[in-house]
C-alpha cells in the first residue's frame, strides 16, 4: 500500500495499522501457559472473552501464539497474542512515558520472555487503548514493565495496575509521543525546530508535525499537543481550516501532507526530504505539516507565538473534558490525603522575624496544590458552557474547595485573578500537585500511593 492509499484510508476514518504493545512479568518463575492465559481473560469482569485459540507460530518471531476475541462496550476486538524472546528487545532503545523504579526495570531485564499484544482500535482511540491495557494486566497481573512499540516508550507496571482497574481511560498523552529536534548551530544564533509525533496512525489519524520554525518552541509544543487532542476525536481533513483556541482572536490551523508541504522548502532542512529518503523510514509514513491560516494564507504557526505566551484558551472536546473530570474526581481522595498531610498555612511572622529570616528559610520550597474548576460563563450559548480556570487550593472541607484564582477569566465578569472563594467539588475538572522535586497528576498519583515515604516532608 503506497502513501496515497494510506492517506485515503485515514481520510475515511480507518487505519491499516494495529496497536502493538508488550508486557514483561515480574517473577522469573512466571510461565506463559495457554490454559492460564485463557482462564485469566475469562475471569476479567471488564470485558468478555468470546473465543480463545492457539495460532500458527512464526519461529523467528515468537515461541507461542494465540488469538483472542474480546467483547468490550458492545464491540468485538481481535487480539493477537505472542510470547516472544526478550533478548530480541533492547529496552535502552525506548524512552519513558512515566516514572519507573529501578527494581521494576531490573526485573524486566531479567525476564526470558515477554507477551506481545496486537489489536486494531475498533472504538475511539482512548477506549480501545484502555482495553489493550486491561487485557495485558489480566494476562500478567504481576508485571514489571509495559512497552509501547507505537510511541517507543516504556510504561510503569504500577501505572498499568492503577489504570487497568479504573473505569476511566488514561490521558490521551499516553497514545503518542512528541519528538522535538533542533539544529546545533542555527542562523544568527537561533535554532530551527522540527516537532513530530509517533503513535497517531493506530488512532486513524495522520501523524502531525511543525517544522522550520525558530521562535516560540514552548508555545509551539503546547499548540501541537492540543491539536493532537482534537485529532484523536475529530481529525481535520487535509487543507481544512480548524480553530484550536482563542488568544483574542481565533487560532486557526490546517495541514498538508508532508510530500506537498516540502516541495517549496530546501531538501536539507530538519524534517525535509533528506530526513525521509531512507527505506523503511518511519518519517516517510503519512504525516501532516501544520500551518497557521491567516487571511486565507498558510504561514508558519510560529506567527501565534507572542500571543500564545500570554493567556490563551485552547478548545477541548466535551468528551475529553468529561474524561478529565471523571478521573480527577475518581482520584481526588489521593489529592486530598496529600493536601492535608503536606499543605502548610502561610506563617504569620512579626516584623522582626521577617527582618532576620535566614536565606535558607526564605528559599525553602514547599508543596503547591492546584485544581481546575469549570465555571459557567456570563452569556453561554447553552446552559452548560463553561470556562475552566485554575485555582491555588487553600482548604478542602466537606466537599468544598477554597481556592485563589490564578488566571484572568475571558468570559466571566465580576471574577478576577487573585479572587478567593469556595466552590463545590462537583465543579472539579482537573488537579495538579507540585512537590519540591516532582509534579503529580491524576495519571501519576500512583507514585505517591505506592511510595508512602514520599509523603514525608
Amino acid at each position: 500500500m503506497d502513501n496515497n492509499e494510506k492517506y485515503d484510508l485515514l481520510a475515511e476514518g480507518e487505519t491499516g495499522l494495529a496497536s502493538i504493545m508488550g508486557i514483561y512479568p515480574s517473577s522469573k518463575s512466571f510461565e506463559f501457559d495457554a490454559a492460564q492465559i485463557e482462564k485469566n481473560l475469562s475471569a476479567n469482569k471488564d470485558f468478555k472473552l468470546v473465543s480463545f485459540n492457539k495460532a500458527e507460530v512464526d519461529s523467528e518471531f515468537s515461541i507461542m501464539s494465540f488469538n483472542a476475541e474480546v467483547e468490550y462496550k458492545e464491540a468485538v476486538f481481535n487480539v493477537e497474542l505472542y510470547v516472544c524472546d526478550a533478548k530480541n528487545i533492547n529496552l535502552n532503545d525506548y524512552g519513558f512515558a512515566n516514572s519507573i523504579d529501578d527494581e521494576s526495570l531490573q526485573k524486566a531485564v531479567e525476564q526470558e520472555y515477554y507477551l506481545e499484544t496486537s489489536m486494531y482500535f475498533e472504538l475511539e482511540p482512548l477506549t480501545s487503548f484502555h482495553l489493550q491495557l486491561k487485557v495485558m494486566d489480566a494476562i500478567v497481573p504481576d508485571a514489571s514493565l509495559v512497552i509501547d512499540f507505537m510511541s517507543y516508550r516504556l510504561l510503569s507496571s504500577k501505572w498499568l495496575r492503577m489504570t487497568a482497574k479504573s473505569p476511566t481511560p488514561p490521558s490521551p498523552d499516553y497514545l503518542y509521543i512528541l519528538h522535538g529536534v533542533y539544529d546545533e548551530e542555527g542562523e544568527n544564533g537561533a535554532h530551527r525546530y522540527w516537532f513530530h509525533t509517533h503513535g497517531l496512525h493506530r488512532c486513524a489519524s495522520v501523524e502531525l508535525e511543525m517544522l522550520n520554525f525558530s521562535q516560540g518552541a514552548e508555545q509551539m509544543n503546547t499548540l501541537i499537543n492540543m491539536t493532537v487532542k482534537k485529532f484523536l476525536s475529530n481529525p481535520a481533513k487535509e487543507r481544512e481550516r480548524f480553530t484550536i483556541g482563542y488568544d483574542g482572536m481565533g487560532i486557526n490551523l490546517c495541514w498538508l501532507r508532508w510530500e506537498e508541504a516540502l516541495k517549496d522548502l530546501p531538501a536539507n532542512i530538519l524534517g525535509g526530504f533528506t530526513d525521509r529518503d531512507e527505506a523503511d523510514n518511519v518519517h516517510a509514513e503519512p504525516s501532516g505539516i501544520l500551518f497557521a491560516v491567516e487571511e486565507g494564507d498558510m504561514v508558519s504557526p510560529e506567527i501565534y507565538a507572542p500571543t500564545l505566551a500570554e493567556n490563551p484558551i485552547y478548545y477541548i472536546t466535551t468528551e475529553e473534558t468529561e474524561r478529565m473530570s471523571a478521573l480527577a474526581k475518581e482520584r481526588f481522595d489521593s489529592f486530598e490525603r496529600v493536601f492535608h498531610r503536606e499543605h502548610k498555612e502561610p506563617e504569620k511572622k512579626s516584623f522582626f522575624k521577617n527582618m532576620f529570616a535566614s536565606k535558607k528559610e526564605e528559599e525553602e520550597p514547599g508543596w503547591t496544590f492546584l485544581v481546575k474548576l469549570g465555571l459557567t460563563v456570563d452569556d453561554p450559548e447553552s446552559g452548560s458552557e463553561k470556562e475552566h480556570l485554575w485555582f491555588d487550593v487553600l482548604s478542602i472541607h466537606n466537599g468544598q474547595i477554597e481556592g485563589k484564582l490564578l488566571n484572568q477569566p475571558y468570559w466571566i465578569s465580576g471574577l478576577n485573578e487573585g479572587d478567593i472563594d469556595t466552590y463545590p467539588f462537583d465543579l472539579l475538572t482537573d488537579w495538579l500537585i507540585y512537590s519540591p522535586d516532582n509534579t503529580y497528576t491524576s495519571d501519576s498519583i500512583y507514585m505517591l500511593e505506592e511510595c508512602p515515604d514520599r509523603l514525608v516532608s
